[in-house]
């Protein structure tokens, strides 16, 4: 039942600010605010009930590690990017009931320890993470720590378990498992972007609860919200690089796709990455290098030489917030120093931003490979498309959107785009990274509606039909709960993972969906006070 209450403080919002009413559907709220684990943490994924088994064999064989590790994340994982995305709509959704479960997962990662793991903090002592070679101990792993600590693993099982079964077949043990013989947790990887995403939900939150709009101060210094986002902050300035962008993970964090045939199929890869496993639990460690006084496998090292243009964007708005919300000169100085790696990171030729850049043979290099769409999207809600002109040229957001569309799009037979792969591919769409270019097309035909009109006219088609695309990916639970699918299709995706059938539904996909029929850019911290509910899915 619609509450009356929330619309007329939504209406009563947009007439004195003037914003577009964008309808959110009460009955996907519902889901992200039901589909919880016991812990409290949204769970990544849901299978629908009826085709669970079909999904599952999909994941993988009963015999490869591979599989077993994707199904025990897709059937307990929980994504603290995924994590951000539920928080910050739960954020603006206003309600003290779901003010207290968006504060859930923070009090988890600021506690430090989850359940049955010692740590969900990755630093020095106990564990092998090093963010600077030059001072290993900068950086702790000690829950007890609390000022000290280091990033958060980008994916943490839900319920707290680091043993479980097989969601498969229910085999609790599995010879070829690595590190010992029982099916359990096994990602650990502390990624600077999924902790950016970190700060930016836990910002969203101290700004609901502790800013005081008559005096346009903060209430409470001391919050855990604003203690963990500057903590997580500092480890990750302790990344960031000589050329200004933030390595994407520290040193011994796992990289298991070095020179893996990514052009392979599914089962190609998931055989190569078995293969590597085996070879891992052997002690077949390959070649070691030795990084400030400490000798690492090659495979511990990749992460830190590497820097993600994506990341790196989410981090320049979360050190934004940081630098409106306390007036810190080092987040403003941090932010700066990612400037000058965006301007290194862009593609002048390509008119769009590299993947990212990797350290080889003593300098940065861009990478080239592959195509990154969330990338270019993310820019414009980042930097936003006056930025991003002044930095490059006249027209250089609009440029970038054409070269996404045309690289990623997916089309109908009348060259209507209905939706964005991944990179560049034209039968595969994204739920989520399509969701990300609506929101950022739209406020390119804003930019752009008085000086490029027909520019304007055109992206606003984009935005209309790309919205109309995804609806095909909505799924109607029941009549109270709706979701949305991760992806089109099953299929490898080259930054390192695999996206799901459309019967697999996507905690991210479902967020975005809300935050773009809301209108609210999660990048920017001052938002609305509610959303405006009802059951009409969209309005350009």
């Amino acid at each position: 039942m619609i509450r009356l209450n929330h619309i007329l403080l939504a209406l009563i919002f947009l007439v004195f600010n003037q914003l577009p009413a964008f309808s959110v559907d009460e009955r996907v709220l519902n889901w992200l605010q039901n589909d919880l684990s016991p812990t409290g943490l949204p769970r990544s994924f849901a299978i629908k009930p009826s085709k669970k088994a079909s999904e599952l064999v999909k994941i993988g064989k009963s015999d490869s590690v591979t599989g077993i590790i994707e199904r025990t994340i897709v059937e307990e994982g929980t994504s603290i990017y995924d994590a951000a995305l539920w928080q910050i709509v739960s954020t603006l959704n206003g309600e003290k009931d779901n003010l207290e479960k968006a504060r859930a997962p923070l009090r988890i990662y600021w506690e430090g320890s989850f359940g049955q793991f010692s740590s969900i903090r990755a630093g020095y002592g106990g564990q092998p993470f090093v963010y600077d070679p030059l001072d290993p101990q900068a950086i702790s792993s000690d829950p007890r720590a609390k000022g000290r600590r280091g990033f958060v693993f980008r994916i943490i099982d839900a319920n707290g378990h680091y043993t479980m079964p097989d969601p498969l077949d229910g085999k609790t043990g599995f010879s070829k498992f690595p590190n010992y013989p029982i099916v359990h947790w096994e990602d650990w990887k502390p990624i600077a972007g999924e902790n950016a995403w970190v700060v930016l939900a836990a910002l969203h939150l101290y700004r609901k609860q502790y800013f005081n709009e008559s005096t346009g101060r903060y209430t409470n210094n001391q919050a855990i919200e604003l203690l963990l986002a500057e903590e997580i902050a500092r480890a990750a300035m302790r990344l960031q690089s000589d050329i200004g962008g933030i390595r994407m993970a520290p040193l011994g964090t796992y990289y298991h796709l070095a020179d893996v045939n990514l052009t392979n199929g599914i089962d190609e890869i998931i055989k190569t990455l078995d293969e590597r496993c085996e070879l891992v639990q052997k002690g077949n460690n390959a070649l070691t290098r030795t990084v400030g006084q400490i000798e690492y496998p090659e495979f511990n090292i990749w992460y830190y030489e590497e820097i993600s243009t994506e990341n790196n964007l989410s981090w320049y708005a979360a050190f934004r917030m940081l630098f409106e919300i306390t007036g810190k000169n080092e987040y403003r100085l941090a932010m700066d120093r990612i400037e000058k790696y965006l301007h290194e990171a862009w593609d002048s030729a390509g008119e769009s931003f590299y993947q990212g850049m990797h350290f080889s043979k003593g300098s940065w290099r861009p990478n080239k490979e592959h195509f990154a769409t969330d990338v270019q999207n993310w820019s414009v809600l980042v930097l936003g498309p006056k930025t991003l002109d002044d930095w490059f040229g006249e027209g250089t957001a609009y440029r970038i959107w054409q070269k996404t569309r045309e690289t990623a799009g997916n089309f109908d037979d009348a060259r209507r785009l209905r939706g964005l792969g991944f990179t560049k591919e034209e039968n595969r769409i994204s739920v989520e990274w399509t969701a990300g270019a609506i929101l950022a097309v739209r406020r390119l035909a804003d930019y752009y509606s008085d000086a490029h009109t027909d520019w304007s006219s055109d992206l606003s088609k984009d935005v209309q039909s790309m919205r109309r695309g995804i609806e095909i990916y909505r799924v109607d639970l029941s009549l109270d709960e709706a979701a949305y699918s991760y992806s089109s299709r099953r299929e490898w995706i080259p930054f390192g993972w695999f996206s799901h059938d459309a019967d697999v539904l996507s905690l991210a996909s479902t967020a975005w969906v809300a935050l773009i029929d809301a209108d609210v850019n999660p990048f920017e911290l001052k938002q609305g006070t509610g959303f405006i509910l009802g059951v009409q899915r969209f309005k350009g």
